[in-house]
């Protein structure tokens, strides 16, 4: 029986052996979460900054939880510029687009929602996920874009699954 390996299996039974990318550590697993108490005024002039991460961050997951929010609403989540660098959007809806938040969600992974965020990304570092020509350093915060008006109140919260993606 013939073996088919992914690159890892393959680096890891070469001779010599070949490192791999230390974010394939699993030790290594970072989280960050961050909770929005919304009030009943949310329109679609809103951005919900839950969340920053280091930009070489390697996304896993982006978990979405929600009170039954309100009796409309719904958002776009992806990636912006921290404020303190010009807050500038990335891709407004790498992960989700137009998740709806009327209904209450528990850890509901959202990170291929919208289908761009596919399988050819799992192994890169979140500036180039996000399409960004060079990593810019520091910190992008995971964001959510109201995509609808929100008529009530409630609590909406991310919970940013990663691992350091090193230089």
């Amino acid at each position: 029986m013939a073996n088919v390996n992914t690159t890892l299996i393959s680096n890891r039974t070469a001779t010599p052996r070949v490192a791999n990318d230390p974010w394939n550590n699993a030790k290594m697993k970072s989280t960050g979460v961050g909770l929005l108490e919304v009030s009943t005024a949310v329109d679609v002039t809103h951005i919900l900054r839950f969340v920053s991460v280091p930009s070489n961050a390697v996304v896993r997951e982006v978990n979405l939880y929600c009170d039954a929010v309100a009796t409309g609403g719904a958002i776009d989540v992806g990636v912006y510029r921290t404020i303190d660098d010009g807050s500038a959007v990335v891709d407004v809806d790498l992960f989700a687009s137009a998740q709806v938040v009327t209904t209450a969600l528990v850890r509901t992974n959202v990170a291929h929602e919208s289908g761009q965020f596919d399988i050819s990304e799992l192994g890169q570092r979140l500036w180039q996920a996000a399409g960004m020509a060079s990593d810019p350093g520091g910190w992008l915060d995971i964001a959510g874009t109201v995509t609808t008006d929100m008529g009530g109140a409630g609590t909406i919260g991310l919970d940013v699954v990663y691992v350091d993606g090193g230089a």
